[in-house]
């Protein structure tokens, strides 16, 4: 019988109370990133693989998890996939591509390849599940690129940031996209380490700019 759901990412795994595996934090912060869509072309093998793009981008390592994995074992490490949590999916989905997160996460630390948790939410209703399996007082990376954009996704995220940091205490928090100090100023000011990498976009458009 094929196994569709690929219950063999997760084996060993420690899981919490909402069978969610618990993802083992990597130590150390990465100084670059690169998309999984462009790991290939990437020649610098210290960059940190993220997943900050389209589902689309990224839908054949789930689908074929054993035929991508060596190519991340030659970068520092990853930040665990983004399969979108959207507060307008019907919430089975959500919890959904919150489990393929972290299967995919676990088992890919299991390759030896240093994992970072990613950590999205939608509206109040995922507050319940889309923390878990995570630890507490480590690090944790979040993306704002493309958050900002609406009014309705700006203020989702700004409402579930503060939340997020009370449930996970982290020390560390890695932001791909915009960083503003009205935004992460306070957990600055608290003691945590805000470590920003400007999008891919943002980077475009500052060559563009330098160019002209």
């Amino acid at each position: 019988m094929k196994d569709f759901e690929k219950s063999w990412l997760v084996r060993g795994a420690v899981f919490d109370e909402w069978d969610i595996p618990i993802i083992a934090t990597a130590e150390e912060v990465p100084s670059a990133l690169v998309s999984f869509s462009k790991r290939k072309e990437e020649k610098d093998s210290s960059h940190w693989v993220h997943f900050y793009e389209s589902d689309d981008n990224f839908s054949h390592l789930w689908t074929n998890p054993k035929q991508q994995v060596d190519t991340l074992k030659r970068f520092g490490g990853i930040i665990a996939p983004d399969f979108s949590i959207c507060a307008d999916y019907p919430l089975p989905i959500q919890q959904y591509n919150k489990y393929r997160n972290h299967a995919l996460a676990y088992w890919i630390s299991t390759q030896g390849i240093p994992v970072i948790p990613n950590v999205r939410w939608g509206d109040e209703r995922s507050y319940e599940f889309c923390f878990r399996g995570i630890e507490r007082n480590r690090i944790v990376a979040i993306g704002t690129h493309g958050q900002m954009k609406t009014t309705v996704n700006k203020e989702l995220f700004l409402k579930g940031l503060p939340v997020m940091v009370s449930t996970l205490s982290p020390h560390t928090i890695i932001v791909y996209g915009s960083v503003s100090d009205d935004v992460f100023g306070e957990y600055e000011a608290s003691n945590i380490s805000i470590v920003a990498f400007p999008s891919e976009t943002a980077r475009y458009h500052k060559r563009q700019k330098e160019v002209a």
